[in-house]
């Protein structure tokens, strides 16, 4: 016999004997089949394809010059492309094998679950009825036992205890049915989970560059746009205002030809869009001076215009600081103190609080188009001089050798890219 109590009366089925839960095990066993039957297939196209890519690589086949400029490309992606086709065919098995015993704990359990959960509501219900006759019970006894003389025979609960512990007993018989299947299934489950992981755990995987390429390409978004704000202010501004944009200008130019580097470096840029990138480097308000780099190169440099560039564009955070140093005493003209009378941190607290409004105020215009370009140029406002050309050729000269000296770099560290 059976104790009845609330336990019997909860709607939540109580757990099996294994302590699972009793639930329809989901999934589709044949779309599971279908991808791992379509992943074996990729991974045999996948190693067919490696291995003429390894002949195409050491000139087996595809002999001539039409075929030179792919030899590089397939001796670099044909190992890769066999180590991912040996990844795929077991990966590819191992859900065929999942999908069979998914196939087979779901023929086993489903109609089970149901039965369990009708069986369930059986139980709710004799759990209750036997639950009613024992109060009514209850209650002649008590009126009995205090000379109330309760009418009638005493009541019995003898057929729904019967009917009690007969639904309690087909219920127990399903939940007892169920722990078998699932434990061969969650060892199925297991054993798939294991052949993943170690198939993949000598396969191919993200690199630095791989994770990091997204964030560099997103960030050369921005700097472009910064880029461009920083060509108006230094085309319409002069004065400390223009000498800081030209320095910040150097900065981003200097990251965007970084990240464009990176990018080759991975095979997603090319040799144009550093270039393109180049451009930025040169310092805005120097041209005039790019016609005799080898001065600002050091005695005995074996590139003098290449090391020439270098120290010019440094030169730009010179301006910069100089531009600094002349809102500084913008600042204590206003103030009517000795600015370094202070500590650090108050200094540069009154910069941050004065320093906007007086760098705003200290801005002079170029005025005109022309003057614009000459700005950039580092020209004199109003004047054209006739080193213009000596300046646009020197400028050309030291950007043709720059991109010369990063080639070379590219062909010492091996670096790959479209070019």
């Amino acid at each position: 016999m059976t104790e009845n109590s609330y336990l019997f009366a909860r709607e939540q089925m109580p757990r099996t004997p294994g302590s699972r839960e009793v639930i329809k095990i989901v999934g589709d066993p044949s779309t599971i089949t279908r991808r791992g039957t379509d992943i074996v297939e990729l991974g045999d196209m996948m190693s067919r394809a490696a291995r003429t890519l390894e002949l195409f690589a050491n000139g087996t086949i595809g002999k001539g010059e039409s075929f030179d400029s792919v030899r590089d490309q397939a001796s670099e992606v044909h190992g890769d492309l066999a180590t991912a086709a040996k990844r795929y065919g077991p990966s590819g098995d191992a859900l065929v094998a999942y999908a069979s015993a998914l196939s087979t704990v779901q023929a086993a359990t489903d109609a089970l679950v149901d039965q369990a959960a009708a069986a369930w509501s059986e139980v709710n219900e004799a759990s209750h009825a036997l639950g009613q006759a024992s109060s009514a019970q209850t209650t002649y006894d008590f009126e009995a036992n205090h000379d109330q003389d309760p009418a009638g025979d005493r009541p019995s609960t003898a057929a729904q205890q019967q009917a009690f512990d007969a639904r309690v007993g087909d219920f127990q018989s399903y939940l007892n049915q169920y722990d078998a299947p699932v434990e061969v299934w969650e060892s199925a489950y297991d054993t798939a989970l294991q052949k993943l992981e170690k198939t993949t755990a000598d396969g191919i995987s993200d690199g630095f560059w791989d994770n990091a390429m997204p964030f560099i390409e997103g960030l050369l978004k921005v700097l472009t746009v910064v880029c461009v704000i920083l060509i108006i202010a230094a085309f319409v501004l002069t004065g400390p205002l223009a000498a800081i944009a030209a320095a910040l200008a150097v900065v981003v130019g200097v990251v965007s030809l970084l990240g464009e580097l990176a990018r080759l470096h991975t095979g997603r840029g090319s040799w144009g869009e550093v270039a393109l990138a180049a451009i930025g480097v040169f310092p805005f308000g120097k041209l005039a001076k790019l016609g005799n780099l080898a001065d600002f190169a050091a005695v005995g440099s074996k590139f003098p215009r290449l090391t020439g560039s270098i120290r010019l564009i440094g030169s730009e955070f010179s301006d910069a600081r100089a531009g600094f140093k002349a809102l500084d005493g913008l600042l204590e003209q206003k103030l009517n103190l000795r600015l370094f009378d202070y500590g650090l941190n108050t200094r540069n607290m009154l910069r941050g609080l004065y320093g906007p409004s007086l760098a705003w105020e200290a801005k002079a215009f170029t005025g005109s188009l022309g003057n614009g370009w000459r700005a950039l140029a580092g020209f004199a406002p109003g004047s054209m001089p006739q080193t213009l050309g000596q300046a646009l050729a020197g400028s050309a000269q030291a950007y043709a050798q720059g991109l010369v000296g990063l080639m070379g770099i590219k062909s010492i560290a091996g670096w790959g890219g479209v070019g």
